[in-house]
């Protein structure tokens, strides 16, 4: 069975002149208004790719349909457009927009505060989560209705709008953030919880009319009054036209045309002229050497050496065409059909030659009958390829291959790294064209800080293309953790707590101080929080005290350390 397939493509003319009047600017859904159906075979109506829903009246949501009968047919499709949305997706900082929060691009362990960054573990040590690129990261506050983000936007009146934007909850998972839009101090839609896993993307959006309205505050309200938890990350916020739009195609029967062409041996270009033949006729014949159109007349001469590629067409309503290709060999010569270059590390590949099978030579031919090329085998430079056919009308040829010898970099491959610790990556000097890191990234370097393995696949100057892995392991030995012996907690702002005069490198750990008794005074597991010398808010008596510091290595491995400490008073 034949197919017909149709190509049904939605095009979007936007008038310059009209658009504040018409946001979605003039649609014509359908290039093709009417078109026939030929007797059992089926006719494919496909819509243009690009849309997020179909809608036809045969109750299809594909893309395309497989029509078997006549009829009238109508897509419908409805998307979003002309985003005014300013610096949505933050790739411009903390520009554009307003907050009522408190912006700190270093550090959000206060409730109310917000950074834009691309890591939430670069403003706070307690937070998870990743981009694409920079998010608006987020301590909640405490008091609902707060306007996490805003901006103010021009529309049109009597137009409906789609709100939307993506969250992640980077901490707190017990109490996820509340999120709701509002529009010109009024919430939209309805109120959306935020993942309740770390590192989760999910959308949520909201529609609004217009109205009389020409231009609209928009914002991102928090409805969450905990402050426990409540931290969220916010990327690709938009704001967008919602546009639909339907067209119909009416579809008829009519009777199959068959063009099958009758298959041509390999000519010689100083042969006679032939007639081409097909199944049914009263087509039209066109394509190199064809010197009449109508009976399908073939030259050799006038379409000269090489492949032809003919075409038969019947047109009709239900009409047909089919090609075919004609080889056609100048007397006594032959050609080779091969790349004219490669890299030395390229899998080996069959050389093609015309008008067929013969004995191949060459510096880097590794069969020669089959003609395989082998670039492992093959000399640095230029290679200069024979090809002597065993058919006739055709004599030796020669080719030439160059072969790139690899750029290979002289780069360090592995390296050690320290909790919260950051390196970089990168090939060092040579001349390279392109760069895919195993993270995405497209860059000549990459920033790491966690240990792996971070394969890079690149191409030199030749466009040689090579693979390689660094390998980032943790170190032994990088914590540093230093107590003082002696402190003096009378609040004369000097030495008044009990706080590491060195910490570095620690991913977790916790410390206790006890009494001569062995009694638990103080526990905490932030050091930097540091104790005051009270136990249940008395104040402890001058002497000595004992400690203790469970602490987590670079390498995940658990230790402890100990000593004592004086208070003097």
């Amino acid at each position: 069975m034949h197919y017909h397939r149709l190509l049904i493509c939605f095009s979007l003319l936007l008038l310059t002149n009209s658009y504040a009047q018409n946001p979605c600017g003039d649609m014509d859904l359908l290039a093709v208004n009417d078109t026939v159906i030929c007797n059992d075979e089926d006719l494919i109506i496909l819509a243009n790719n690009g849309f997020e829903n179909y809608s036809w009246n045969t109750d299809a949501s594909t893309q395309g349909i497989s029509v078997s009968f006549p009829g009238t047919y109508t897509v419908t499709s409805s998307f979003f457009t002309n985003n005014l949305v300013t610096n949505g997706d933050f790739s411009n900082g903390n520009n554009d927009f307003s907050s009522a929060y408190t912006y700190n691009s270093t550090s959000l362990w206060s409730e109310g505060t917000y950074s834009v960054t691309t890591n939430a573990n670069n403003v706070h040590s307690g937070f998870t989560g990743t981009g694409s690129g920079n998010f608006l990261v987020v301590n909640g506050a405490t008091n609902p209705g707060s306007q996490v983000w805003c901006q103010e936007i021009t529309v049109t009146p009597n137009t409906l709008y789609n709100f939307s934007t993506i969250v992640n909850t980077v901490a707190g998972l017990g109490n996820p953030a509340l999120l709701q839009f509002s529009i010109n101090g009024n919430t939209i839609g309805t109120q959306f919880t935020a993942p309740s896993s770390f590192n989760t993307w999910e959308e949520f959006n909201a529609t609004w009319n217009s109205g009389t309205n020409m231009s609209a505050e928009i914002c991102i309200v928090n409805q969450n009054i905990s402050g426990s938890g409540n931290d969220f990350g916010l990327d690709d916020i938009t704001f967008t036209t919602l546009c639909t739009a339907s067209e119909s195609i009416n579809v008829t029967f009519a009777a199959p045309s068959n063009a099958t062409i009758s298959e041509v041996d390999v000519l010689c270009e100083t042969g006679n002229q032939i007639v081409l033949n097909a199944v049914d006729q009263n087509g039209l014949w066109s394509g190199d050497g064809i010197t009449n159109s109508s009976t399908g007349l073939f030259s050799p001469s006038t379409a000269g050496d090489g492949i032809h590629i003919i075409t038969y067409t019947i047109s009709t309503d239900c009409g047909a065409t089919d090609t075919i290709h004609i080889e056609v060999l100048e007397e006594l010569e032959s050609e080779i059909i091969s790349i004219a270059e490669i890299c030395r590390n390229e899998n080996p590949f069959t050389l093609t030659g015309i008008p067929g099978p013969g004995i191949w030579m060459g510096t880097g031919i590794t069969d020669n009958n089959l003609g395989v090329f082998t670039p492992e085998e093959a000399e640095t430079g230029e290679n200069t390829i024979t090809y002597m056919p065993s058919l006739f009308c055709a004599e030796s040829s020669t080719h030439l291959i160059e072969v790139y010898d690899l750029v290979v970099p002289e780069t360090i491959l592995d390296y050690e790294i320290c909790y919260g610790q950051s390196i970089e990556l990168a090939l060092g000097e040579g001349s390279f064209n392109s760069y895919l890191w195993s993270t995405s990234s497209l860059n000549s370097y990459i920033l790491v800080n966690a240990s792996g393995d971070y394969t890079l696949e690149y191409s030199d100057e030749n466009l040689c293309e090579q693979e390689v892995t660094f390998t980032v392991l943790d170190k032994d030995s990088c914590e540093l953790i230093t107590m003082p012996n002696v402190f003096t907690p009378n609040n004369d702002l000097i030495n008044d707590f009990f706080i590491p005069i060195e910490y570095e490198f620690v991913p977790y750990a916790t410390i206790k101080v006890f009494n001569r008794w062995g009694t638990v005074l103080w526990n905490t597991d932030d050091l930097q929080k540091g104790w005051n010398g009270k136990h249940f808010e008395k104040d402890c008596v001058p002497g000595v005290y004992f400690w203790t510091i469970d602490y987590k290595t670079n390498k995940d491995i658990y230790r402890t350390l100990s000593g004592n400490v004086s208070i003097f008073r």
